[in-house]
């Protein structure tokens, strides 16, 4: 791909001192070549969604520009990953507990689906530690599969939570120090 990509990434963790290691690692990802990192939303303390843990998450969501095609931006961000010692994504029994989780969530406006890399990503509607960074720091961006903004995405998630269609989700935003 030429030229350059907006791309926004989802940034998780549940182990170790998770607010040092997410700020870190938006921080290392800005000084990849090919990548300029230009927001990134609070931290959001989230209870685990799809596996079961005594840890809390830090969740953020951040937007950059790179010139990497998705592919080799995927890369990048598993070097950030195994530099923070994460060594593999999810186990036989779905997802583990992990330093550090770096998903593409967006890759401008592309839809992708390939052995090792589905754009959008697939869980992003039934998320709000996804959700709430996105709308924070970019309410208005239409996913390309749904034609509906993160705020949108974000509201119907909210109802169907009411509605007992979703399990509960408990989040809370805090502040970077």
């Amino acid at each position: 791909m030429s030229g350059q990509a907006r791309v926004w990434i989802a940034l998780g963790s549940n182990l170790g001192d998770s607010h040092r290691i997410l700020k870190q690692a938006w921080l290392l990802l800005g000084q990849e070549t090919g990548i300029s990192v230009l927001r990134l939303s609070h931290p959001y303390v989230t209870a685990p969604v799809g596996m079961e843990s005594d840890h809390l998450f830090l969740n953020a969501v951040g937007i950059l520009e790179t010139d990497l095609d998705p592919e080799n931006l995927l890369l990048r961000l598993q070097q950030v990953e195994h530099h923070f010692g994460r060594v593999q994504k999810t186990g036989e029994d779905g997802y583990k507990d992990r330093l550090l989780d770096l998903d593409i969530l967006y890759y401008g406006d592309r839809v992708q689906t390939s052995s090792k890399l589905l754009i959008p990503h697939p869980h992003i509607a039934a998320r709000l530690f996804v959700l709430a960074p996105l709308v924070e720091i970019d309410p208005g961006h239409l996913d390309p599969l749904t034609g509906l903004t993160a705020e949108a995405m974000y509201r119907q998630l909210q109802q169907r939570i009411k509605r007992g269609e979703e399990g509960f989700q408990k989040i809370e935003r805090k502040e970077w120090s």
